[in-house]
C-alpha cells in the first residue's frame, strides 16, 4: 500500500472509532499476511476485502473495500 493510501486508511479508522476499526478483529502483524488472509477469504466467497493499517493497535486488519468518499481526508478550512 502506498503512503498516501495508508494515511487515508489511518484517518478513516480514527474517524470510525476503535470498535469499528479494531474491535474484535484479527491483528495481523504485517500487510502481506493480512493480504494473504483476505485473498483466502475472498476465494471462499467473501465480498471484496482489503487489508488496512490500524491506528489503534498498530497491526493490520481485514475489512470491506472502502469507497473513495470514505477514505477522503477533508481539506483544512481556510482561516481556521
Amino acid at each position: 500500500m502506498d503512503e498516501e493510501t495508508m494515511l487515508r486508511h489511518l484517518y478513516a479508522g480514527r474517524r470510525a472509532g476503535r470498535e469499528a476499526t479494531c474491535g474484535t478483529k484479527v491483528d495481523y502483524k504485517s500487510e502481506p499476511s493480512a493480504f494473504k488472509a483476505a485473498v483466502a477469504m475472498m476465494a471462499k466467497g467473501s465480498k471484496e476485502l482489503e487489508p488496512y493499517p490500524c491506528p489503534f493497535c498498530g497491526g493490520w486488519h481485514i475489512g470491506r473495500k472502502m469507497s473513495e468518499d470514505e477514505l477522503a481526508i477533508p481539506e483544512p478550512e481556510v482561516g481556521s
